[in-house]
């Protein structure tokens, strides 16, 4: 199957299983990486009122940025600025589907991780939550590696590196 088949089997029939088939095309694609971070390469072009440039920089690095909230975002503003609103209106669709496609099936927790293909996902999950980091540690165990962030006050938020493998949490 070609992305645009893989991609369009999740969006009309969001299991975890067509879940887990994207990230696998995601992660495999030469445009992926886990430590990308969008919100610095686009924030000059936003600064300086480039938003075709916000929108050639992010599209050159699909499909490895696909299923980022950040990325989708970016492109949504972006194509609202350009006036393109349908493109507009695909971009923030496809934010709230790879928020959901992070929350779906999970809490944060350790019994429960949110999945995530980059570590910038987890800075939006958190700022989309109205949450601040104090600290990061990566914990590897059996069932995977992950990312705890200890958040003000105290609590944790539990995050599942799908880079470093994707075996299901016991």
């Amino acid at each position: 199957m070609t992305f645009p088949d893989i991609m369009e089997a999740y969006a009309l029939d969001p299991t975890p299983e067509h879940l887990g088939d994207l990230h696998r095309a995601i992660m495999s694609a030469p445009t992926y990486d886990p430590l990308v971070a969008i919100g610095t390469a686009v924030a000059p072009l936003a600064q300086s009122g480039d938003h075709q440039g916000i929108v050639d920089a992010l599209w050159a690095q699909m499909p490895g940025v696909f299923l980022s909230p950040a990325a989708h975002m970016h492109l949504s503003r972006a194509h609202a600025a350009l006036g393109n609103e349908q493109a507009a209106a695909r971009e923030r669709k496809f934010a709230l589907l790879a928020m959901s496609s992070i929350h779906e099936g999970a809490d944060g927790s350790e019994e429960s991780p949110y999945p995530v293909l980059r570590i910038e996902d987890e800075y939006t999950v958190l700022e989309a939550a109205r949450q601040r980091s104090q600290a990061q540690v990566q914990v590897a165990r059996g069932s995977g590696v992950f990312d705890v962030h200890t958040l003000e006050g105290g609590s944790q938020v539990w995050f599942r590196l799908l880079w470093h493998g994707t075996q299901p949490v016991s």
